[in-house]
């Protein structure tokens, strides 16, 4: 290629330079940041009546209809949801719920039932009609607000039954619903892990089905944008511009920064810098590395010029973090 036609190239559709760069999974990426734990709490079969009642949690839970019937009412639905066999009930942001086998039957504290179901006594057995449910949690670190988490759905109904698609979901449920009540070795890792995954299908699930909802799930499922997230991710300390970036998924500076603005949130520099922030946090936390090592690892040249942007976007000196102080200055 002649001089002429590679200045095209660059002022007009793409970057060679960053052609043969590897694809780096964004969602991975994070969830590996913000250390996703996910496990279940039980699977149980429950006789009518019954019903629990879960108030406002600091993690994310979750239900799964193994077999029979239920029905779920929320602050936000209008009228009770009815729950059939292979359903998938997900609360991110671990919302209020009530989920029993009628719309008006008795509710206990989901407390309460975790804790009869752990010493052995079943906290609905008087009735015919029987339930088996699996339940569980996820947490993840939140000390940066990151679009993720922001983005995150209040709810998610997962209809496995209906999407032949999702089969080989159900096979995940049965097999992470055989370990929950099994009693061999390693059955607690592999609880954990299983829910993991269930956790992250879920969200790949919710991804998919945000292709015209403006956020960051639908970001990560554009080629364009997830492509400029992969490559922030790749190298956080790089110089990148609003140009640069633009230049490598093969728009235009303009395009590129109003397509990112509107679907994300924020512009593509002030998610650079929260993301190094992100990495920067992690890295105090450790403890094993400098101050000026981790303002070097994500873009500074100085202690002082890392010292007030973290400050800025997360409301703490890096200096307090480093020492175990969490909480932003007033």
């Amino acid at each position: 290629m002649n001089m002429a036609n590679r200045d095209l190239e660059l002022n007009g559709a793409r970057d060679l330079t960053l052609e043969d760069k590897p694809y780096l999974d964004v969602l991975s990426d994070v969830l590996r940041m913000i250390r996703l734990y996910a496990s279940s709490y039980y699977c149980a079969e429950f006789s009518s009546p019954w019903g629990i009642d879960e108030p406002q949690a600091e993690c994310g839970t979750f239900h799964v209809v193994i077999r029979g019937s239920a029905w779920l009412m929320t602050e936000e639905l209008t009228s009770p949801v009815f729950l059939s066999t292979g359903d998938i009930i997900a609360f991110p942001t671990g919302s209020p719920h009530q989920i029993s086998d009628q719309p008006d039957s008795q509710l206990m504290s989901g407390g309460e039932v975790l804790e009869k179901i752990r010493s052995n006594s079943s906290p609905f057995s008087d009735g015919q009609s029987v339930v088996t449910l699996l339940c569980g949690y996820f947490q993840y670190q939140t000390d940066i607000s990151l679009p993720l988490l922001r983005d995150m759905p209040s709810m998610l109904h997962i209809k496995t039954e209906e999407e032949p698609e999702l089969a080989w979901l159900n096979h995940l449920i049965k097999t992470l619903a055989y370990e929950s009540r099994s009693l061999q070795p390693g059955n607690a890792v592999v609880v954990d892990r299983l829910t993991e995954v269930l956790v992250i299908q879920l969200l790949r699930w919710h991804m998919r089905h945000q292709r015209n909802t403006p956020g960051y799930f639908q970001a990560l499922g554009d080629d364009k944008l997830s492509r400029a997230l992969s490559l922030i991710h790749q190298e956080p300390s790089k110089a990148w511009t609003v140009e640069s970036l633009g230049r490598a998924v093969s728009m235009s500076r303009t395009s590129f920064a109003n397509r990112f603005q509107s679907i994300v949130g924020m512009t593509p520099l002030a998610y650079l810098s929260q993301w190094r922030m992100h990495i920067a946090y992690g890295l105090l936390v450790e403890g094993e590395l400098s101050m000026l090592s981790i303002a070097e690892q994500v873009g500074y040249k100085s202690e002082a010029s890392f010292g007030k942007a973290f400050k800025k976007i997360v409301g703490i000196s890096p200096g307090k973090v480093a020492k175990g102080e969490t909480q932003p200055e007033s």
